[in-house]
């Protein structure tokens, strides 16, 4: 008889902490989003990130997009182009660290809150920050309430956000701020060197699509059991969300989206290289931007 009661209370308490696992394990929301605000290096440490973008271009160094001249090396400096050792032409580009203090995102997972100020090194308390590569990557916290779509379920509280806009190189890329709008195209084979300077001090993002990552922190409860349904938006700023979802960096094969803000520039300019292949130079009205790949030296 005591037997039995010691099997039935053992059961009882696994199945108590199964519960407890699963209730409290962190949950990863993905959705759209859209962001809108202004972008400016951060007063502490505004330098470039050590990452480069590369872009293959045509032998004068531009870059078009769905027929439009996007970039144009002549407009800045033909010593800028290089050849690369299949006979490709290419121009590089700097990474660089942005920050927003004015920053606002909306999302159909997201209600009842807002992005939240927050103090990072010296810099002014800041709605969002993250770097410009070969797209867009922001990151900061919403205090409001997430919607999970696959339950329904609700939570309140502070969740950690990550949002990624289009790459350049897609149809939709030029509603995203890029290397291009902040001329941080370099060369340090030329001589002489032609080093990576920001000219462009801010940048006014306007409803940016963004696929966006929502942390649900482990141990909050939902606010109810019962599913809450989610109200798509008239237009989904992204037409299909589940093609290109947010990556994971590694730290061997990606660029790092999260860069140091106290790195200074090296003279190593092949650090975390993301190669975009161009296909086709020429301008046409059926020319589509090119993919993206990363290329490691």
């Amino acid at each position: 008889m005591l037997s039995k009661f010691w099997v039935t209370f053992s059961l009882a308490i696994a199945a108590l902490s199964c519960h407890s696992t699963i209730a409290s394990a962190q949950i990863t929301i993905r959705s759209t989003g859209v962001v809108t605000g202004t972008v400016v290096p951060p007063s502490q440490n505004p330098n470039f990130n050590q990452g480069t973008t590369r872009v293959t271009t045509d032998s004068q160094g531009r870059y078009f997009r769905n027929g439009q001249l996007v970039y144009s090396a002549q407009d800045f400096d033909p010593n800028l182009v290089q050849v690369d050792s299949q006979g490709r032409y290419f121009v590089d580009f700097r990474g660089i660290p942005i920050v927003s203090t004015d920053g606002t995102l909306t999302s159909p997972v997201l209600s009842n809150g807002q992005l939240q100020p927050i103090r990072r090194n010296h810099n002014a308390p800041t709605r969002f920050h993250g770097t410009i590569q070969d797209e867009l990557v922001v990151r900061g916290r919403y205090e409001g309430i997430a919607t999970d779509p696959n339950t329904g379920l609700q939570y309140q509280g502070v969740f950690d956000i990550t949002g990624q806009g289009p790459r350049y190189s897609d149809r939709n890329g030029g509603t995203s701020p890029t290397v291009f709008d902040f001329r941080s195209h370099y060369n340090f084979s030329a001589n002489p060197q032609i080093p990576p300077r920001p000219t462009v001090s801010s940048f006014q993002i306007t409803a940016m699509p963004v696929q966006l990552r929502v942390i649900i922190p482990a141990g909050l409860a939902p606010l109810s059991t019962t599913p809450t349904p989610i109200t798509n938006p008239t237009s989904n700023p992204i037409s299909n969300p589940t093609s290109n979802p947010i990556s994971t960096p590694s730290a061997s094969s990606t660029i790092d989206s999260a860069p140091s803000f106290g790195g200074m520039l090296s003279n190593n300019p092949l650090q975390d290289v993301s190669r975009v292949i161009l296909e086709g130079s020429k301008s046409s009205d059926a020319q589509i931007g090119p993919r993206s790949r990363i290329l490691l030296r």
